[in-house]
């Protein structure tokens, strides 16, 4: 016991400042890959030198199956998820074996060996394939490794028994998950099927571990039962959906529905853990009686669970509330939030309804649309038209009709393609010069790594060509980001909306310039005072001519506020 509390801190030390050291010096594809290996190594040193003979048979099952796991990414074959079942029969051969279940009244049922084994085969088979299904919500599985590990954890110090190897890998799991926590928690990374694979088996081999030494199978059973019972019901609807319709509903179904309500993906992830983590508490305070750090343990889960829920009786609020469309002159706004515009934005990109356009307006873009019928029917047509600019928030809350908050366009963009990367959505980059958005989607793809470009283009072409709105539709893309400023931008997409096939389209203006690094943001003491339009100028000086219409702008919403101007114009006759 020494050696373990005395190895597994000083392994979470050296893991911390390995990471640390490296990131500086790797490119973030090798520093992934170096974590990986580290976390791997870590796991197999911990065995040797603090395990017993049981934890490096397990951990060895489990290093073997993230080989398997490196398999199935390169060479991806549903065949492979049927090794894992040979991974478990010699896991239930040479290793620990689930002997029996516990029956009311304190009873068991003990098992042939040969049940036995292909009882343990099974269970421990089935964890790699379902931690697997659990990634396909990236940061899911990480959520509920952290919430499983310190269940088991809790288990096995207060079961009454002296279950240390039970306590070597609960303990070292947990430390593991913590010291590594930006690779298997982060909200908008997948672990792979590498990593799920290897925690998979380590998880199983586990909560083995205290049937062996005497926990009741019931007890961890339904710890593991209890923490993923969502995740199972959704992979059961996945295959029975597979079986009996044409057409698969998948295997997140309530993912999907907290994500159509409004409820960004970060808090849906949360919601689900939660409900995990108060099942699998309420499990473990029932089979081990009332032990007060275990009733304060379920007290913590039930406040957690609490505050996840919050934000989505939020956005099921705002939801049942239509949204007000503010209005100033001839444009209407959307009075969303961004968690609520991303949301409805993402379901409208895989809902095969041909084009939904999103228009990110500014004071500029509103003066644009009173002098320009074509974009101002653009703007009318738009899914969503977002308040992306301080001055025509302003403006809003000065005529007495003011929207949530600013939804900043290069904002939007950059977490909608966090949302495309996490959903595995196409994204095609069109505008700018060349070397914008060549770098644009090098930096995109650098940051988030699982982000699929479908391709790219300048945004030097003839409008009226249709190839363009062709090889787009061509290249399978789910999102299409748009730089080519206002109002050439919309007024684009509208027109080529029957060639552009089943898509979202985002008018981003000059966020390419911004993202490829050949412009600089302003800085956001800037952006607070609404300066944004001012720092811009300073490294575009061509636009003092554009940004006259700003003090135009500021006019006419005095002249509106006083009553000499119509508050909305009617072009709908246009």
């Amino acid at each position: 016991m020494s050696e373990v509390l005395f190895f597994v801190p000083a392994a979470v030390v050296l893991c911390f400042f390995l990471q640390r050291r490296c990131r500086k010096r790797m490119e973030t594809t090798q520093y992934n890959y170096f974590r990986d290996l580290l976390l791997v190594a870590a796991w197999v040193l911990a065995a040797l030198w603090a395990g017993s003979s049981v934890s490096r048979f397990i951990v060895g099952m489990a290093a073997f199956a993230s080989l398997v796991g490196t398999c199935q990414h390169i060479r991806p074959h549903w065949g492979w998820k049927t090794a894992y079942l040979f991974v478990g029969f010699v896991f239930a051969v040479f290793g620990p074996k689930i002997g029996f279940i516990g029956l009311p009244d304190g009873q068991y049922h003990y098992f042939s060996p040969e049940v036995s084994i292909i009882v343990t085969a099974l269970w421990v088979g089935i964890f790699p394939v379902l931690l697997q299904q659990l990634d396909n919500i990236p940061g899911m599985a990480g959520h509920l490794l952290a919430i499983s590990f310190s269940l088991l954890l809790l288990a096995t110090v207060f079961s009454g028994q002296d279950l240390p190897d039970a306590f070597f890998m609960s303990l070292c799991g947990l430390a593991f998950l913590g010291v590594f926590w930006s690779r298997h928690g982060h909200m908008y990374r997948r672990m792979g099927e590498s990593l799920s694979a290897l925690w998979g088996i380590l998880v199983a081999g586990t909560s083995v571990l205290g049937v062996s030494k005497g926990i009741t199978f019931s007890t961890l059973m339904l710890l593991p039962l209890g923490l993923f019972a969502i995740p199972i019901m959704e992979a059961s609807l996945h295959f029975a959906s597979l079986a009996f319709s044409s057409r698969s509903h998948g295997a997140t179904v309530l993912y999907r529905k907290l994500i159509s309500r409004g409820l960004d993906h970060p808090s849906a992830v949360r919601f689900i853990t939660s409900l995990c983590a108060l099942g699998g508490a309420v499990i473990a305070i029932s089979q081990l009686g009332n032990s007060m750090f275990m009733m304060l343990w379920v007290s913590a889960t039930i406040l957690f669970t609490g505050l996840a829920i919050m934000p989505f009786i939020r956005k099921m609020k705002e939801n049942a509330e239509m949204p007000l469309k503010p209005s100033i002159w001839s444009t209407s706004v959307d009075n969303v939030s961004m968690d609520y515009a991303l949301a409805k934005t993402r379901a409208a990109a895989v809902s095969g309804k041909g084009v939904s356009l999103v228009s990110t307006v500014n004071a500029l873009a509103v003066m644009e649309a009173e002098k320009n019928s074509e974009y101002a029917a653009a703007l009318r047509s738009s899914f969503l038209t977002l308040a992306d600019g301080a001055g025509l928030v302003w403006a809003l809350r000065f005529l007495g009709t003011p929207v949530q908050e600013r939804v900043a366009g290069i904002d939007f963009m950059l977490r909608l393609t966090r949302t495309a990367a996490a959903e595995g959505l196409p994204v095609y980059l069109l505008g700018a010069k060349g070397e914008a958005v060549k770098g644009t989607a090098e930096a995109l793809k650098e940051q988030y790594p699982d982000l699929v470009i479908a391709g790219w283009r300048d945004g030097y072409f003839n409008p009226s060509d249709p190839s363009v709105a062709a090889d787009i539709r061509g290249s399978g893309a789910k999102v299409l980001f748009v730089a080519m400023g206002i109002p050439r931008q919309e007024v684009w997409v509208m027109k080529n909306s029957h060639l552009l096939g089943d898509m979202v389209a985002v008018g981003v203006g000059g966020a390419f310039d911004v993202v490829s690094g050949m412009l600089k943001r302003a800085p956001e003491a800037w952006q607070k005072l609404g300066l944004e339009w001012f720092y811009r100028l300073l490294q575009e000086p061509w636009r003092w001519k554009r940004d006259l219409d700003l003090f135009l702008f500021v006019c006419r919403v005095f002249l509106t506020k006083l009553g000499l101007r119509p508050y909305r114009e009617n072009r709908s006759t246009e």
